[in-house]
C-alpha cells in the first residue's frame, strides 16, 4: 500500500493537475497539498476521498487477512519433508488438529 503522500501525488499527476489546481477543486490550500505530498502532514480518510474524487478516482479501502506466521512456518516445514515423511506425519497432525479444534477425531 502506498503512503498517502505517494497516493496524492499519483492521483494529482494522473489527473494532470497542479497542486494549486487540486487545492482549488478540493476546497483546500496549495500548501496543504504540498504538506500531504511531502509527507509532512497526514490527511484524514475523508480528505483522501475528496482528493481522489476531484481527480476522478474512487478511493477503496480494504482489509485482507494475513497468514499466521506459525501457519507459514508449519507449511514451510511440511514442504521440506518427502512425500513418505509427510504420510508418516499425518497421524500426528490429525491428533494435533483434533486437540486444537476440540474434535474427537471422528469423521463428521
Amino acid at each position: 500500500m502506498d503512503p498517502p503522500s505517494e497516493l496524492i501525488r499519483n492521483l494529482r499527476s494522473h489527473a494532470g493537475l497542479s497542486q494549486r489546481e487540486l487545492a482549488k477543486r478540493a476546497a483546500t490550500s496549495q500548501p496543504a497539498i504540498a504538506r500531504y505530498e511531502g509527507g509532512f502532514a497526514t490527511p484524514s480518510l475523508e480528505t483522501l476521498q475528496r482528493l481522489a474524487a476531484v481527480c476522478g478516482r474512487q478511493l477503496r479501502l480494504s482489509a485482507e487477512p494475513v497468514p499466521d506466521p506459525h501457519d507459514v512456518e508449519l507449511a514451510e516445514e511440511l514442504l521440506r519433508l518427502t512425500p513418505l515423511q509427510r504420510l508418516h506425519a499425518l497421524p500426528r497432525f490429525a491428533r494435533l488438529r483434533a486437540l486444537v479444534t476440540g474434535a474427537d477425531g471422528a469423521d463428521q
